[in-house]
């Protein structure tokens, strides 16, 4: 069951006992509770003052008493009025008593007694009074001009009775004694609402983290939590309802007071403690009446920052790739694992030279996965995808409307979302001079600057820069800053292209292979033969290109060398030519051997060329067979008959040779 509301608590602060029993006759016991007290004029508002601390919601007054409470103290006030009807009803019962009345009235003198006069044929004469002492000094005027009987209330009679004059009292009718109480009810229920209302709000702000302080308009505190005590590192409790300048001054309190307007992000430091400061006025009616502070410790802000970041790293800022995963079986490519180890644990700008397809950002990632800022935030992006105004917006963020079609509220840049963690450039070496100059402004002062932003915002990242170019040569060549290339070529690590680590390939398509349900034996030593032969312009990307398509064709068989080769014709380098140059020096051969014949080859048709490595292969498998036809066929794992039709297109003296 709902719990009953509590009871409000009233108390009639009166002049008689006749206008306390005419309230007490109206009140509702299961609503209201009323305390009754009997004062004089001068006991009145302190007596109501008191009632009102002891915990007596609505303070109830009747005439001249009710009237000096409610001027005086106002709210939680509320007066029972002297109506005319009343008055004229006790103007009735005096004229029974005598033939000349003084009635008295508070503060100002009643309308209506003219007509009064006329109608009820009266001897009236009013006493206005504001105080006891003016009562007293007017009752007595009025007998000793003539009057004998005094209209008004309890104080008034006892005036009247100590100069033998005779009194009624103007009592208060059940009407307005019923609206004088439904009053009180209606203000006793508001401030209940507004006092749980306030001790939520004080509630909320003494427990908040936030320290906070308020001002009124003159400076003087009128409110603090135990926070701010804390963070302030002094007792305030001195200081209520007090100035305490200095520190308000410090707080930023009084400028705000002063204009009216609102200081935010101020940055202090009080007894070694760095404080973030928001200031903001109190506005009334378009007014400052008064100013609050709201105060962060640094190191919370940082703690803010830490698992906002921690969060973004769970949403996808990661590194993906370990060391352990990067095919090493070469000769070179260990070396390249070993220096990579040595280099991610120190805190070093890392440039990764590398064809495309080598792997840079595989790399990137595993440097990450095993340095000092595993836990923190992985951030990639390539520098070559993007135009510049939008690469600069992604990498630096900007504000609301620093440009058309900004967005709304500003973006944070990939700078500031990998603070304390790994940034990733890929493709460096095709940013503008523009952005070349940002860059090296991030490296050297370790702070960014939004777009259309006037704030430093301070970053802490590792940058993990690659590139296809040979950045020497653009330096020279002066497409790229000399400066900045030192700050990210701090160390350097340099990715063999395919056709120099010819040894891991069985390993690099064994993932692949099992994605498809294929043996490694599924590739036969004439597929492999094959793909030693070629170049690799695209490297391991391409590799995996022709490999996952002939995958595909291949579909429930084993292998098919024919498929495969068809492949290789289809998927051969689309420039034509095997000698280029390469961002790792410049190379004309890329046969494994090295040869010049490798480099002649690169004028032939990729048919011309496997078919001449697949006679040399078998030609040297016949040799190993003792030139038993089907046991060779056996080895090269293809069938007798195809055997037959390779050594018919060969030369006539390999035929003869093979017989």
């Amino acid at each position: 069951m709902p719990q009953q509301p509590k009871k409000y608590r009233f108390a009639l602060v009166s002049h008689s006992i006749e206008v306390v029993n005419s309230v007490r006759k109206y009140t509702d016991p299961q609503t209201e509770d009323l305390f009754t007290t009997i004062v004089g004029l001068d006991d009145a508002v302190a007596t109501a003052r008191t009632l009102i601390q002891e915990g007596y919601e609505v303070i109830l007054g009747h005439g001249g008493t009710g009237g000096m409470i409610a001027k005086s103290i106002g709210q939680p006030v509320v007066n029972i009025p002297i109506t005319m009807l009343e008055i004229v009803t006790a103007l009735l019962k005096a004229q029974k008593l005598g033939h000349k009345i003084g009635v008295t009235s508070f503060a100002t003198e009643r309308e209506g007694f003219d007509i009064i006069r006329e109608v009820l044929g009266m001897d009236l004469q009013q006493i206005v009074f504001n105080s006891q002492k003016e009562l007293e000094e007017g009752v007595e005027k009025a007998i000793d001009g003539g009057v004998n009987i005094i209209v008004g209330g309890g104080v008034s009679r006892k005036i009247a009775a100590r100069h033998q004059a005779r009194s009624v009292i103007i009592e208060p009718g059940r009407q307005i004694v019923q609206e004088a109480l439904s009053q009180a009810r209606a203000l006793a229920g508001a401030r209940r609402r507004e006092m749980e209302y306030h001790e939520r709000l004080q509630t909320i702000f003494k427990i908040m983290d936030d320290g906070m302080i308020c001002v009124d308009a003159l400076g003087y505190l009128n409110f603090y939590n135990q926070t701010a005590e804390a963070m302030l590192g002094r007792d305030l409790e001195p200081y209520q309802d007090q100035s305490f300048a200095d520190l308000a001054d410090a707080l930023g309190l009084i400028d705000v007071l002063a204009s009216g307007a609102k200081k935010t992000d101020a940055i202090i430091k009080i007894q070694d403690n760095e404080l973030v400061v928001n200031c903001l006025p109190i506005l009334i009616d378009g007014r400052v009446s008064g100013a609050v502070s709201l105060l962060k410790e640094g190191r919370a802000i940082h703690a803010i920052d830490r698992k906002l970041r921690e969060r973004i790293y769970r949403k996808g800022f990661i590194a993906r790739h370990a060391m352990a995963d990067i095919v090493a079986v070469s000769s070179g490519m260990r070396k390249l694992i070993a220096k990579g180890k040595k280099f991610a644990q120190t805190e070093a700008a890392i440039l990764i030279y590398g064809e495309t397809g080598t792997g840079k950002e595989f790399l990137s990632h595993a440097l990450h996965n095993i340095s000092l800022r595993k836990k923190a935030p992985f951030v990639a992006i390539n520098c070559a995808a993007l135009p510049e105004t939008l690469l600069e917006s992604e990498l630096f963020g900007h504000e609301e409307g620093a440009f058309t079609g900004a967005k709304k509220g500003g973006k944070i840049g990939l700078f500031e979302l990998a603070n304390h963690g790994t940034i990733f450039l890929d493709e460096i070496g095709d940013i503008s001079p523009g952005l070349q100059v940002r860059f090296l402004r991030v490296l050297e002062n370790k702070e960014v600057m939004r777009v259309g932003g006037d704030k430093i915002v301070p970053v802490d990242v590792r940058v993990i820069s690659s590139t296809h170019k040979d950045l020497r040569e653009e330096v020279r060549a002066g497409r790229f800053r000399k400066d900045l290339y030192y700050r990210l070529a701090v160390l350097r690590l340099t990715i063999p292209p395919l056709r120099r680590r010819m040894q891991d390939i069985p390993e690099l398509l064994a993932p692949l292979l099992k994605n498809y349900n294929k043996p490694l034996s599924g590739i036969t030593p004439a597929m492999f033969a094959r793909i030693r032969s070629y170049h690799w312009p695209g490297n391991i990307r391409e590799l995996n290109s022709l490999m996952e398509s002939y995958l595909i064709l291949l579909g429930n068989r084993e292998h098919d060398d024919r498929l495969f080769l068809e492949l290789f014709e289809e998927y051969g380098d689309p420039e034509g030519s095997p000698g280029r140059q390469t961002a790792i020096g410049k190379e004309t051969t890329f046969s494994p051997a090295g040869t010049r014949a490798d480099a002649e080859n690169g004028s032939r048709t990729l048919m011309e060329q496997l078919e001449d490595h697949k006679l040399k292969l078998i030609r040297q498998t016949l040799h190993r067979c003792g030139h038993n036809k089907t046991l060779a066929a056996k080895k090269l794992g293809v069938s007798t008959n195809t055997l037959w039709r390779a050594l018919r297109k060969g030369p006539d003296s390999f035929l003869d040779n093979t017989r």
